[in-house]
């Protein structure tokens, strides 16, 4: 089978917006990722800190489904669009934000969509002079998290309310998950014309919304932005290498269980002597891509001391400790609790 829209990646911003949940609730990140299975590579400093960088759709999936359980709202999503009202925002908000009227901006955001996730497929159409959105990952048979949709519109009414000046109610929203329990937050975001259980996720405005001009209209703004997502996504859409493409299902999965080739091929769609083909063209093989980032983590594992060496194991998909104790010595000449407790 071809690669899942959650196998594929997104937007840092995403996963910064949920731990932002997660810090509120004083839920400890690292407890959390390993809780849920998240490589602990995924919260890493550095890439949390790159607004461009990438994070594996599966990861922020699992957040997607865990947090709201584990904080105990029912109405997590949207409770989290209000919090993350002034996090940084995205190149498609920021067209938004500097196009003359909403609907030329709303246009002009939809072509950059997959800035937020590899996968995403929605279009905008006008209907008697209004505009529709309709969410779509894939090719529409995926189906996002209830919590993930509802904080998705949620953010787009409050950056038309942001871009307008006005408090703008959508006329009609259809979302395909079933009605909560509670719709007190829904009404003043959504109005009351809000349909569940529909066939698609879909966010209407009428024509006179579609119209307003955006206050904050700058051409000299909408250029640079323009050309700053254009390049992001002539980025993002260079065919990655068939190693980094395996790296990237190793290191999303290896928490919960080693993926074999065979299964690591069916993903990528391709018979297990064409995928060792492919990776010995690119001089390596798929044995030496396991065992390559097996030994990268286990050594930022051990040296930022986030876990001891059992736990290690466990991250790495080892099935007991001394097969990973006997790699370590083999990656590195020494244990890795010397490792560990020297700080290398």
């Amino acid at each position: 089978m071809a690669l899942s829209p959650a196998d594929g990646t997104v937007s840092v911003l995403v996963l910064r917006a949920l731990l932002v949940a997660a810090d509120f609730h004083r839920i400890d990140r690292q407890a959390l990722a390993a809780e849920i299975g998240i490589a602990p590579a995924t919260l890493d400093p550095a890439l949390l800190a790159d607004p461009d960088g990438r994070v594996p759709a599966r990861a922020v999936l699992r957040l997607w489904e865990a947090l709201p359980k584990m904080t105990g709202r029912d109405d997590f999503g949207l409770w989290l669009a209000e919090l993350a009202r002034a996090a940084p925002l995205t190149p498609s908000s920021w067209l938004i934000l500097s196009s003359p009227t909403l609907a030329e901006g709303v246009e002009q955001a939809v072509r950059y969509q997959r800035l937020l996730h590899d996968h995403a497929s929605g279009v905008v159409t006008r209907n008697g002079g209004g505009i529709t959105y309709l969410h779509r990952v894939g090719d529409g048979t995926f189906r996002a998290p209830r919590h993930a949709i509802e904080f998705g519109f949620a953010q787009i009414v409050y950056l038309i309310r942001r871009a307008t000046g006005r408090d703008v109610i959508p006329v009609n929203v259809r979302l395909r998950h079933a009605r909560p329990q509670a719709l007190a937050r829904h009404t003043p975001l959504f109005g009351a014309k809000v349909e569940f259980n529909a066939t698609a996720d879909e966010i209407s405005f009428d024509r006179d919304t579609s119209e307003l001009p955006v206050v904050t209209a700058d051409e000299s703004l909408r250029e640079l932005v323009s050309a700053h997502a254009k390049s992001l996504l002539a980025r993002l859409s260079d065919s990655p290498s068939v190693t980094t493409q395996v790296q990237r299902m190793l290191a999303a999965e290896l928490p919960n269980r080693a993926l074999s080739i065979d299964t690591v091929a069916e993903a990528l769609a391709m018979t297990k002597r064409t995928l060792q083909r492919r990776l010995q063209e690119e001089g390596t093989s798929f044995e030496d891509v396991v065992d390559g980032l097996r030994r990268n983590l286990a050594e930022l594992y051990l040296r930022e001391q986030r876990f001891g060496v059992q736990e290690t194991a466990f991250l790495l998909g080892y099935s007991d400790t001394s097969a990973f104790h006997k790699a370590f010595l083999r990656w590195t000449g020494v244990s890795p609790a010397r490792y560990r407790n020297e700080g290398n």
